[in-house]
């Protein structure tokens, strides 16, 4: 998978990064960890979503991504 990611496709997956923290209790972290997702390259970014959210590294995730424009 390319770890060239749109605008759109960061901010896709942070929102999903965010609908984790609060499904797993983590509500307080929100903006802490959104703000320092941000920050990242997308080589970073990209291993850090998929470390916390594998569907992303999965050919579905990938997919989902794909149709992000």
């Amino acid at each position: 998978m390319t770890t060239f990611l749109t605008t759109a496709q960061r901010e896709f997956l942070i929102e999903e990064y965010e609908e984790q923290l609060i499904e797993f209790d983590q509500e307080d972290q929100v903006e802490e960890l959104t703000a320092w997702l941000r920050t990242l390259n997308n080589v970073d970014f990209l291993q850090e979503c998929v470390d916390q959210m594998p569907v992303y590294g999965e050919p579905v995730g990938r997919k989902i991504l794909a149709k992000i424009k």
